[in-house]
């Protein structure tokens, strides 16, 4: 006979007898997704559901000949002991560690562990899900910011650093001058006759002598904490903490050099045959009172002189 509507679940369940208790808690636990692991006061393996077995590729057999950090390489015998007096201390932890396969496949997991007595013994019962994909998701998501981030400060079309990611640099170097006192220059520069090029070449092989420029100037550059920009159209800006002015214009004069050495024609230049470059050479003594755009405004005039005296040169003064 069907049970009575009026019959509670727990009224059924008591109906239930040892026998078909453990069918059903077994059924259970072995149906769950998430991996259901037992572990005693030494580390040792006593219980593990379908689903260890499954996503591990260890038999329940072989798990009970193990411990964890046989299967899990972030532990050792003195973290579990660390582990253990945690789940003593507050009765339930949640971590995240990694798992090992039997084909040593690295599996990431999140572990909620319970500290549960059963005839008079402490036991680690833990649920262990499987945050792979999850992790993989974080994983792609931090990838595609940084991406992002790397484009919203690089020129498109030199991939030298763009103007915002120059006025951010030039600001944080200013204040860090300000504080130590150490020697700062920045250099501005400018192709010259760029306009004339592009009228007699079009702007594809315009835009090709900017990209070739800018590859000759990052690979001038011997330090890394030196940083080179587009600063706008056909000017470059290459910012350089810890320098001096005498180093400050020999690196200039290699940079000259180097735009030169490329031999782009330029049979519209009044300068010469090839593509050239001028440059205004600043170093400054930086005060809290600096700004980005009165350096640049001083290397600018710099810039200018050395057009103003031939082009193909490099202007240079402290302050």
């Amino acid at each position: 006979m069907p049970p009575s509507r009026n019959t509670s679940l727990d009224d059924r369940l008591l109906d239930l007898d040892d026998e078909h208790w453990s069918m059903l808690l077994r059924h259970s636990l072995d149906t769950i997704a998430d991996m259901i692991i037992w572990l005693d006061r030494d580390a040792r393996y006593v219980y593990v559901n379908r689903a260890a077995t499954v996503l591990l590729g260890y038999s329940a057999d072989e798990f009970l000949r193990m411990r964890v950090w046989d299967v899990d390489p972030l532990f050792d015998e003195a973290q579990w002991r660390e582990h253990w007096h945690e789940l003593e201390r507050t009765g339930a932890v949640k971590l995240e560690t990694v798992n090992t396969s039997r084909l040593g496949e690295p599996i990431s997991v999140e572990v909620t562990a319970s500290l549960v007595a059963f005839k008079g013994k402490a036991y680690n019962c833990s649920v262990v899900r499987d945050i792979t994909a999850q992790k993989q998701a974080e994983a792609d998501l931090r990838a595609l910011n940084d991406r992002i981030h790397v484009l919203s400060i690089t020129d498109a079309l030199t991939g030298l650093a763009n103007r915002r990611h120059l006025d951010t640099v030039l600001a944080t170097t200013i204040r860090h001058h300000a504080r130590t006192g150490e020697p700062f220059s920045l250099i501005l520069l400018d192709i010259d006759a760029f306009k004339a090029f592009n009228d007699r070449y079009g702007h594809i092989e315009g835009d090709a002598c900017l990209a070739r420029v800018a590859a000759a100037l990052t690979g001038a550059m011997r330090r890394s904490d030196h940083l080179v920009a587009r600063y706008g159209g056909e000017e470059f800006a290459c910012v350089l903490p810890n320098t001096t002015e005498a180093q400050a214009r020999a690196l200039a004069e290699g940079l000259r050099a180097a735009v030169a050495a490329l031999a782009i024609p330029h049979a519209a230049s009044p300068v010469a045959g090839v593509v050239t470059a001028s440059f205004g050479v600043l170093t400054a003594a930086c005060t809290e009172a600096s700004t980005p755009l009165d350096l640049i405004r001083r290397a600018d005039h710099l810039l200018y002189r050395a057009k103003r005296e031939g082009r193909d040169r490099v202007v240079g003064a402290g302050c």
